[in-house]
């Protein structure tokens, strides 16, 4: 909560850095925070999803039970396109589930990725329980050969994703990858051309098309 309260109290100035850094528009820089802030909110209350089962009984003399453990340290590569959202969306549920973080932002737009872990070191978070490694593919292949690094998530293109994948399942990690999208918009016949049109820009050509969710 702590840090939620931080972010907001500096919001207009983390808006103006990710836009002037990406170069992104004051209200989209805006959104790029709320929505990875939403994923935050959410892992604060998301504990109580994290306990074990218990049966009692499953069978004969049997009872089955469950427990949650971390992995230890796990890292996320995010992309240029959205420098807060993406890291918060990683960030939140890896710290929410115990484990510590690694975060390789891109090389791009580092400003509010490093800012974002300030903050959260200023609410208290324990040093080294997030820590930001800026650089290029030599910080990546670092991050998916060294045997502490138990898990990686990564956001970006197609090509660097199958490279991630192939690397770090190599090296025994979990990997979890997302590649660039390809995505259709189909016009009916009866559509109102006006909206229709309206429809098209936006899913088009918001956040200059750097954007997963972009008409193909």
């Amino acid at each position: 909560m702590k840090f939620l309260e931080l972010v907001h109290a500096e919001y207009d100035q983390l808006a103006e850095l990710l836009a002037r850094e990406h170069g992104k528009t004051i209200p989209d820089a805006k959104g790029d925070i709320q929505r990875g802030l939403e994923v935050i909110e959410f892992c604060i209350g998301s504990p109580h999803l994290l306990k074990g089962e218990f049966t009692d009984g499953a069978g004969p003399n049997i009872d089955v039970y469950s427990l949650r453990q971390s992995l230890g340290v796990v890292a996320g590569i995010t992309p240029f396109n959205f420098p807060a959202m993406i890291p918060l969306w990683k960030i939140g549920p890896a710290l929410a589930c115990g484990n510590t973080y690694v975060l390789k932002p891109s090389e791009r737009d580092p400003g509010v990725p490093m800012r974002i872990a300030e903050l959260f070191m200023e609410a208290g978070l324990p040093a080294g329980v997030l820590n930001v490694v800026n650089g290029d593919k030599e910080a990546v292949d670092t991050i998916l050969d060294d045997q502490d690094v138990k898990a990686v998530g990564f956001v970006g293109s197609t090509p660097i994703a199958h490279y991630i994948y192939s690397r770090g399942c190599a090296a025994g990690k979990r990997v979890h990858c997302f590649g660039g999208a390809k995505n259709h918009m189909i016009i009916m016949p009866d559509a109102d051309m006006d909206q229709t049109v309206d429809a098209l820009i936006g899913a088009g050509y918001g956040s200059a098309g750097e954007r997963c969710m972009a008409i193909s």
